[in-house]
């Protein structure tokens, strides 16, 4: 059900706006208020002028010019001219300033929705409603509150326009006023549904427009680029990508079609109020109660009147609409509970890390992930998780690194029940099998392992000469500071097992008590795999080491083997312990190590 906005709302969500645009860029709205009222109040004045010109005018009219001072009359046109010429000017320098005002207003929004995102806990991201949220606010901040902030300056304009016009009105009937003001009631009635009914169908395609950016970056990304024209998949991803699209603009379509007709009909209304409006008037004059030059006086403010009225509809439609998109972020920015995290606090190692009846359920989940785990990490050991795909072997790694919180259950740090998530991530390092590829320097890749502590590039180097890529790192064009993505000038890339040493070196880096090794050596050669693993106790002393692999090699040599199938400890103990259990995990060692041993004795 797409949410509706009352006055209320739309009164905070303006005010959030113009809050967002003064932290941003004070100055600038200051002079872009200050060029808007100057233009407003010319224009007030040219109107009061013309009244006077027009008196001046009318005995010239009937033929009787004498006792007309000509010298007034060119004085008031020459007086309209400069007021006219610098009513244009204050104009382009406005809309200069607005530009500028917007920019900035963009930059400090767009920063608050990427602040917000960055420091969302992870568990959001597994919720569809989050992504929803997330596109509606970057739309949101995409010029959105500075459009606000534009339309209410130039509302005020129309006001002080308004004002100036009523003054008029007033000298000369002032029951006209009410009905000119009527004729607008319609204009603004339909800009209300229209705006309702844009939002509304916005709301609702928050999840066609994702839809449509996969299928972009699908085509466009270069990591992609490859398997799509290996399976020629290029055509019918466009084709999805147009079906997509199409939905939205025949959506958009049905929409504008409905709603012109009704804008017509209102303007059609209006029109007509007015005309009525100007038989009153020249009723007036033709029964003696109002005077020629008045009357002009007064048509010409209706017509201003009507001109503003009809601007005023139009932008408060567009205005409401924003405010619709604005009180997305608002939400979004203000549902952000965890703040920037301060000066790193000492990385304090612990003497155990347990899991007392761990639960865990995915947002959306029909049933748990996991299921009263019990697992005990001591320091100086090398754990390992096993178990077939779907197990919840990754899952349960992030619940101890402390980015999901679990459903139910407690996680213990040394007798203390862990309450403090960002803590517990602070003292683990994690190499994730899909880790992440940044496409900037080596010397980032590897020094955003603590991005908390002043880069050291000995401590990088020593990480790099750990992780066995260092060599390599040291060949390239400029070093560790070569940019690790062809798409950028003078950029290279790395093969997947150099990206995969380069994620274990940013590991290292972060020098942490609690090291999380997710299928580590996946993109390895079997050398540089059992070199790494030679070494790993020698790497690592000192650390609690948690190693999740499929390689039933790699782990045989750690302290405790936990087995895990449908989200369940099904068996643990070491390697020989296992074994001579004759449980899943030997029959899972067994299945593996038959595929190394052959069956066809060796050719003569």
């Amino acid at each position: 059900m797409t949410p509706r906005l009352t006055v209320r709302d739309m009164c905070g969500a303006a005010v959030h706006a113009v809050r967002m645009s003064w932290a941003a860029d004070r100055r600038g709205v200051l002079t872009v208020v200050g060029l808007q009222l100057t233009t407003a109040v010319g224009l007030a004045g040219a109107l009061l002028l013309l009244r006077g010109m027009v008196g001046d005018v009318m005995p010239l009219a009937r033929g009787g010019g004498a006792g007309v001072d000509l010298s007034r009359l060119v004085s008031g046109l020459s007086v309209l001219v400069a007021l006219g010429a610098v009513g244009g000017i204050l104009q382009s320098l406005s809309g200069m300033r607005q530009q500028i005002l917007t920019d900035r207003v963009d930059r400090h929004v767009i920063s608050l929705v990427l602040r917000t995102a960055a420091h969302t806990e992870l568990l959001e991201f597994e919720d569809p409603d989050f992504h929803d949220q997330l596109q509606r606010a970057v739309h949101a901040s995409r010029r959105e509150p500075a459009k606000v902030v534009m339309m209410l300056v130039a509302m005020l304009q129309v006001a002080l326009t308004v004002l100036a016009i009523a003054g008029v009105f007033i000298t000369m009937a002032w029951w006209l006023l009410p009905l000119a003001a009527l004729s607008a009631l319609p204009l603004f009635k339909a800009a209300k549904d229209r705006r309702n009914a844009v939002y509304a169908m916005h709301h609702s395609l928050a999840e066609n427009h994702r839809r449509r950016q996969y299928l972009e970056q699908l085509l466009t990304r270069r990591d992609e680029a490859k398997e799509i024209r290996a399976l020629n998949l290029g055509a019918t991803l466009h084709t999805r990508w147009d079906s997509e699209y199409a939905q939205e603009l025949t959506g958009m379509t049905r929409l504008i079609r409905t709603y012109a007709w009704r804008e017509i009909s209102a303007k059609l209304l209006s029109g007509a109020m007015i005309v009525g409006v100007i038989a009153s008037v020249w009723a007036l004059v033709n029964a003696g109660m109002v005077s020629l030059p008045a009357a002009s006086t007064g048509l010409a403010g209706l017509w201003l009147l009507s001109s503003r009225m009809g601007t005023a509809s139009q932008m408060l439609n567009n205005m409401g609409q924003s405010l619709y998109f604005l009180k997305d972020l608002h939400n979004f920015v203000a549902a952000a509970v965890e703040p920037l995290p301060g000066p790193a606090a000492p990385v304090r190692p612990f003497r155990t890390l347990r899991a007392r009846d761990l639960t865990f359920t995915y947002p959306g989940a029909n049933r748990p992930t996991l299921h009263g785990i019990d697992i005990s990490l001591h320091q100086g050991e090398i754990i390992a998780l096993v178990g077939a795909n779907g197990s919840g072997k990754t899952t349960l790694a992030k619940l101890l690194a402390g980015l999901y919180a679990p459903t139910g259950g407690t996680l213990v740090r040394d007798s203390h029940p862990v309450t403090d998530l960002h803590q517990l991530r602070h003292c683990c390092a994690v190499v994730f099998q899909d880790f992440v590829r940044y496409k900037l320097t080596a010397h980032d890749n590897i020094a955003f392992g603590r991005v908390d502590d002043q880069p050291h590039h000995s401590r990088i180097r020593y990480a790099a000469e750990s992780a066995g890529v260092a060599t390599h790192l040291e060949s390239l064009p400029d070093g560790y500071q070569t940019v690790l993505g062809r798409e950028f000038t003078d950029g290279t890339d790395l093969s997947g097992g150099q990206w995969q040493k380069l994620a274990i070196a940013r590991a290292f880096y972060r020098d942490a008590p609690f090291v999380i090794l997710d299928e580590p050596t996946a993109a390895l050669d079997p050398q540089a795999e059992a070199d790494l693993f030679a070494r790993i106790r020698q790497l690592f002393a000192g650390r609690t080491v948690l190693l999740i692999s499929h390689r039933f090699s790699s782990v045989r040599s750690a302290d405790r083997i936990y087995v895990l199938d449908s989200g369940r400890v099904i068996e643990h103990g070491t390697h020989t312990q296992l074994m001579r259990t004759q449980g899943r995990y030997a029959d899972l060692f067994l299945t593996q190590a038959a595929g190394y041993l052959s069956t066809t004795p060796p050719a003569p």
